[in-house]
């Protein structure tokens, strides 16, 4: 793609979003993901938002295949983008679902010149994490187009709706955290921690690494959405969904 047609489509993408309206790009005539990273980040300059970190989409199983990805993909979370606490939220047009997710809380940089990048190191990496519910969802009417019309859109990433803050808990036990989903009050899915990359700390592991090769790390108080821990649950106006992360809490929304 040209340079000229990649701004072009990073401009389009960029209002789609603002505005909240659906367009009619061709995503999936990306031919590298290098290329689908390129546009991504063009189209978040446009927008001209405050990073307040990155969100993982497709980081479970599950979940890669509702989306139809090979992999997961990553990106930016806008500033206007991540709520904390809140009890309502208004799906825009183009919204796939809802995913349950963890969202750590970087205490310092990571990595640090010369640092290994596993699970060890990341969670010395890490202040705090909430439970999340995670928003997905297209800026275009094309339906699912594959890992890098996905990337290009914003990594899917619409909103990341925050739960209560816990920062006394053993990071190395929260891959046997079970995560149970309500809507309007009765059981609909469980899923566990451990579907996200074999434990909720790869997410953030996987992430550096994809930030690292990319000349970037992760920064004090950058937030890190890992993505679903349960498959992609769709969600309608006028639906309480809850979802119970044991003894993280529970965090819950009613959709709009």
């Amino acid at each position: 793609m040209y340079f000229e047609l990649k701004d072009k489509t990073a401009e389009i993408l960029a209002r789609s979003r603002r505005r909240e309206r659906l367009c009619d790009l061709p995503l999936d005539l990306i031919t590298s993901e290098d290329e689908a990273y390129g546009i991504q980040t063009i189209a978040e300059d446009a927008l001209g938002f405050e990073r307040k970190g990155y969100a993982l989409v497709g980081s479970s199983e599950a979940s890669r295949r509702t989306l139809c990805l090979t992999k997961p993909v990553f990106s930016e979370i806008p500033a206007s983008a991540l709520t904390m606490g809140i009890k309502q939220f208004r799906l825009p047009p183009g919204a796939i679902g809802a995913q349950c997710e963890f969202v750590f809380r970087m205490l310092r940089p990571f990595p640090e010149t010369g640092e290994t990048i596993d699970r060890a190191a990341v969670a010395s990496a890490i202040l705090g994490c909430h439970p999340a519910i995670g928003i997905v969802g297209r800026r275009t009417n094309q339906g699912f187009g594959g890992d890098n019309a996905a990337i290009a859109d914003f990594g899917l990433h619409v909103a990341t709706l925050c739960g209560p803050y816990a920062d006394e808990i053993d990071l190395d036990r929260l891959a046997g955290v079970d995560v149970n989903v309500f809507l309007f009050g009765k059981t609909v899915f469980a899923g566990s921690a451990a579907s996200i990359l074999g434990h909720p700390l790869e997410a953030v592991a996987w992430l550096a690494k994809e930030l690292s090769a990319r000349g970037k790390q992760l920064e004090p108080n950058d937030f890190v959405a890992t993505g679903s821990c349960t498959t992609i649950l769709q969600v309608l106006p006028g639906q309480h969904m809850a979802a119970d992360f044991g003894p993280l809490g529970q965090v819950d929304c009613i959709f709009t």
